[in-house]
């Protein structure tokens, strides 16, 4: 995991980018080509507000089911895509996705 202090509007854009290539890789399609696209399915902008929010994050958690998929969001921001119950190996980048 990246240690750098990422701007708001990249915090954002790095959630919402890691959920979106994270189920995009376990349905191996581009992301573009998801359907639903993710803000048919949760608010991006009320899921990025909630893990940027100042306060203490460790208690905070969502899940939801996007294209069959089980996705949390946990409170320092990891995203887990769980394919048939297993929990995925981290993937690169500035957000670990498992």
């Amino acid at each position: 995991m990246v240690s750098a202090s990422p701007s708001e509007a990249d915090a954002s854009s790095s959630l919402v980018t890691a959920i979106v290539e994270a189920v995009a890789d376990r349905e191996d399609v581009a992301p573009t080509e998801l359907q639903p696209p993710l803000y048919d399915v949760i608010d991006p902008d009320a899921l990025t507000a909630l893990f940027t929010a100042a306060g203490s994050r460790d208690s905070r958690r969502v899940s939801f089911t996007y294209c069959g998929h089980a996705v949390v969001v946990d409170g320092d921001g990891c995203v887990f895509v769980d394919d048939d119950g297993e929990r995925q190996e981290p993937a690169t980048g500035e957000r670990t996705v498992r």
